[in-house]
């Protein structure tokens, strides 16, 4: 495992030290730059109102708490939960992710962040690769996981929904965020996985041994919609 201390995060990777010289590489070209998007990425924030929107518009609605040790399924290259973090304090991360492409961009949306709101993100993030079938994520120390928009894109659940139950604490929840379908054959416009349908998808997470705590709108037009659940094993 790889480790990485900077400003007020301690980022931690289990990815082969090959990729450690690319990183620095890239990590001291981005550096030297002015503030620029690490990639040409849409959802990259022009400034800090844009961030503020996002999180008062949808990600509050993960109800994450300062302190809290969170994992998040899915993360790709964190923008999600480092936008999380520049409002919501003292969070320890586990930002799991199978392709390690993604990653290995999480230094430069963080760096990109912090100059665009003008301080360090308080907070600790570790990276960890998991695999289409283990998140690889330690067991019992979660307060909260998140699966955002990622749900309907694991094709094989089951596996990773039992370890789930493991990787809670005792008071830990589960958040499932996801545009939920108003009518049957709907797919997402950009992974062109078919959108779940509520009836199907509440029964499916309840056989996997989950029950709904509540359900949260978030956006009516793409109807997304934030589940929170609890272990019930």
């Amino acid at each position: 495992m790889w480790a990485m201390s900077m400003h007020n995060q301690t980022t931690q990777m289990n990815i082969p030290l090959r990729g450690l010289f690319l990183i620095l590489c890239v990590a001291l070209i981005f550096s030297c730059s002015s503030i620029n998007k690490p990639y040409n990425y849409k959802r990259f924030p022009d400034n800090y109102a844009e961030i503020k929107h996002e999180y008062e518009t949808y990600y509050h609605l993960t109800a994450c708490k300062p302190g809290e040790t969170i994992a998040s399924i899915g993360a790709g290259d964190g923008i999600t939960e480092i936008q999380i973090s520049c409002f919501v304090e003292g969070i320890t991360w586990y930002l799991e992710e199978i392709d390690s492409s993604r990653l290995y961009q999480f230094e430069d949306v963080l760096t990109y962040h912090e100059k665009l709101i003008g301080s360090s993100i308080k907070a600790d993030f570790n990276l960890v690769m998991g695999t289409e079938n283990s998140t690889d994520l330690p067991h019992g120390i979660f307060d909260r996981v998140l699966m955002l928009n990622v749900f309907h894109e694991i094709e094989y659940r089951e596996g990773i929904m039992t370890e789930i139950h493991q990787l809670l604490n005792e008071d830990g929840v589960l958040i499932i965020m996801e545009r939920i379908g108003k009518k049957a054959g709907e797919i997402h416009g950009d992974c062109k996985y078919p959108k779940l349908m509520e009836p199907g998808f509440l029964q499916e997470m309840n056989d996997y041994g989950f029950i709904l705590k509540s359900e949260q709108l978030g956006e009516e037009m793409s109807n997304l919609m934030f589940y929170t659940f609890e272990s019930k094993i």
